[in-house]
């Protein structure tokens, strides 16, 4: 069980003990803000008394703060000072404007930077940032890719934690100068320049953090130009309640292409083939795709060991079975050690990640089931329903009502999802427990156990053994997925097949007569995001095994 943490209120009482908030404008915290499912991050500029750059990561509720004298660098060889200090509230991200001289902190703030960000190697920031180290991963407009924190022994005399703020080797680093980014000196926010913010002119900030009713991207991005070196990225989006609008459009025909800062290389190559009078899918159109689902799909891949089907020469050419990190891979894929092999495995944390697996050509995304960050304790079951081929669909749809059903009555809430082929699949979360009762090789059995009783009620239906030729006319209920280093294919994950058909997700209400799965592909997926409405109860739906595997036990005594 995770330890508890002081609310933000606690955290952020020193912070308000420092400031008289009937002089400055600077937020109390008492403002609502916008919920989201990936954590934010803001890099204010601070002409305070020594011009330097307030670094804030989203954690437990507050603003984790680092004051970074010379800002943040993309060359891995700087390791810049970042002196922590008091947690700031949630709304401080939306806050530009002038802290009178004389108050603390007094002098000019800018929105110079602002995204998401995504923890590596953990998936408790605050325990690994007490332990004096957190690598970490950020999406923002100037700021790209991994990052660590790393903690200094204090000196004596010194009432602050230093740290070291140093940029990972990877696809955004810079060998040479890692300043260049500064040249941009414009708030990602308003377009102003810090003349223009202390003098109160120009236009009011987007919102990021706080509740606005109609506002645009979360992000504003302006049409300034900038620098080569220096170009802002392409924003990640908020994710929220307020679903972001998700849009492929069809990439330029090019030899290279970029995205999220990604080079793509020959990104006009044709990876699926015209087909329904879709035209054909690109490698480009690939790292789109991802870009535009990853809000939806990075939860169920974030913490799990991935095996992928790479396909460089398209999906009729050869393929690749992989689940180790190539030589020379981007360091935006992570790299996850597992019990009892020597190669570590790869796995998809973040966008840049998902963008990256375009570039390489990953075509299908086959993670474990495991309880993110441990791969050692399940984390879900899934049942794939796998029908011969003369089994008409609508059997396939009553045999997932069925299962469904099934799991409901031993206290399990179930969620469905095509395949991308001919079959469903039937997934149902499990609570993180450190009992030793769950563990890979009962979560086994019990599914073996809800599909042999399964069989045994309907034998006519149904079968538990994958023999091909006893399955004529039947749905193989395969439970074999949930053994550990057991893969099956990702929510919203293409599938190397004609048409380019996705996993997706389904609500009930939609696992009907009528219900056809070719209709989600790489192409209309992003079209339907905005609206989906399934899996959204997913994470709160997680329920304890043992209770159900003793109902399913009592079951069978019967």
């Amino acid at each position: 069980m995770a330890k508890k943490t002081a609310s933000a209120k606690t955290k952020l009482k020193k912070y308000r003990s420092m400031r008289d908030f009937t002089r400055t404008a600077e937020p109390s915290g008492e403002r609502a803000v916008t919920p989201a499912k990936n954590p934010r991050f803001v890099v204010q500029k601070h002409a305070a008394r020594r011009l330097h750059y307030d670094f804030r990561l989203e954690i437990g509720g507050v603003f984790k703060s680092w004051a970074v004298t010379k800002g943040p660098s993309l060359n891995p060889r700087d390791k810049r000072l970042a002196v922590q200090t008091e947690d700031h509230p949630l709304d401080y991200g939306d806050f530009e404007g002038t802290i009178p001289e004389g108050e603390y902190g007094g002098g000019t703030v800018m929105l110079w930077d602002r995204g998401v960000w995504t923890p590596m190697e953990t998936d408790d920031p605050e325990k690994a940032l007490a332990k004096g180290q957190l690598k970490f991963v950020v999406s923002g407009e100037k700021l790209k890719g991994g990052f660590v924190l790393v903690r200094m022994k204090r000196r004596e005399g010194e009432r602050r934690d230093s740290w070291l703020l140093i940029k990972h080797r990877d696809a955004y680093a810079i060998e040479g100068d890692g300043e260049a980014l500064f040249d941009d000196a414009r708030s990602v926010a308003s377009a102003r320049s810090m003349e223009e913010i202390a003098a109160g002119k120009g236009r009011k900030p987007k919102p990021f953090m706080l509740k606005k009713g109609g506002a645009a991207d979360a992000v504003w991005r302006s049409n300034r130009n900038t620098s080569a070196k220096a170009r802002p990225m392409k924003a990640a989006r908020t994710i929220s309640k307020t679903k972001p609008r998700a849009r492929v459009k069809r990439a330029p025909k090019a030899a290279t292409a970029e995205r999220r800062g990604v080079a793509i290389s020959k990104a006009d190559k044709e990876l699926w083939p015209a087909a329904r009078g879709e035209p054909a899918v690109t490698k480009a159109d690939l790292a789109a795709y991802y870009d535009a689902v990853c809000a939806w799909m990075l939860p169920h891949l974030r913490g799990r060991p991935c095996s992928i089907i790479r396909a460089p020469d398209g999906i009729h050419g050869e393929r690749f079975f992989q689940r180790h990190p190539m030589r020379g891979a981007s360091e935006l894929i992570t790299r996850v050690s597992i019990k009892g092999i020597a190669e570590p495995y790869v796995q998809f944390d973040t966008v840049g990640a998902l963008v990256v697996a375009a570039q390489i050509a990953v075509v299908e995304m086959h993670p474990w089931n495991n309880a993110p960050g441990d791969p050692e304790t399940p984390g879900r079951i899934i049942f794939d329903l796998d029908p011969s081929e003369d089994v008409p669909f609508e059997r396939v749809i009553d045999a997932a009502k069925e299962m469904r059903d099934r799991l409901e009555a031993l206290g399990l809430v179930s969620f469905c999802k095509t395949t991308g082929g001919k079959g469903l699949h039937v997934v149902t979360p499990l609570k993180k427990s450190r009992s030793a009762d769950l563990n890979w090789e009962s979560a086994k059995a019990f599914a073996r156990e809800v599909c042999a009783q399964m069989a045994a009620d309907t034998p006519s239906r149904y079968l538990i053994n994958m023999s091909k030729a006893k399955r004529v006319g039947k749905i193989f209920l395969d439970y074999l997925r949930n053994d550990r280093m057991a893969t099956a294919i990702g929510p919203l994950s293409p599938r190397a097949r004609d048409g380019a058909p996705v996993s997706m997700p389904l609500t009930w209400a939609q696992v009907r007569a009528g219900l056809d799965p070719m209709r989600y592909t790489l192409r209309t997926v992003p079209r339907l995001l905005p609206a989906m409405k399934a899996w959204e109860e997913y994470c709160d739906a997680e329920r304890p095994f043992l209770p159900a595997a003793k109902k399913l036990m009592g079951k069978r005594g019967r």
